[in-house]
């Protein structure tokens, strides 16, 4: 009997762990295999892409009366996470694409929404001058703008 409590136990805490895991910080792949091509292109007009790239996080993240209200529809279904507009938030920009993480971590990690913008390769040059913009996009979104 002791053994089947303890089995009933040890199912239980792998059950309430592998919930309390969040799934979301993991950037989602594009639903359509040819947006990664299209945006290849995109990037090669640097200024086109910074203002696709903001539509985009604004088409996804709004503020109301100090919360964000993040609308992650990189899946088959929308997913719909509210958090305060004070949370940690930060840009990635690398090979896999650029990538907005709302809360801790980024993209490596399990913590935090992540909003995978693109999923085409970015050089650093054009991190360094689209990531910037998609940053003041996310901080003037926080601050209600």
């Amino acid at each position: 009997m002791n053994g089947i409590r303890s089995g009933l136990a040890a199912l239980a805490a792998i059950t309430v762990a592998g919930i309390a895991i969040p799934t979301d910080a993991e950037p989602k792949p594009p639903s359509n295999p040819s947006l990664a091509a299209t945006d290849s292109v995109l990037l090669q007009d640097e200024a086109k892409a910074i203002a696709e790239l903001q539509h985009r996080l604004r088409n996804q993240v709004s503020y109301r009366n100090g919360v964000l209200v993040i609308v992650d529809r990189s899946g088959d279904t929308a997913g719909v996470t509210v958090m305060p507009a004070t949370i940690e938030w930060g840009v990635d920009c690398d090979d896999t694409g650029i990538a907005v993480t709302f809360g801790t971590g980024s993209g490596d990690t399990d913590n935090g929404i992540v909003l995978q913008l693109t999923s085409a390769a970015v050089s650093d040059s054009q991190c360094l001058k689209i990531a910037p913009a998609v940053g003041e996009t996310v901080l003037a979104i926080t601050k209600g703008n």
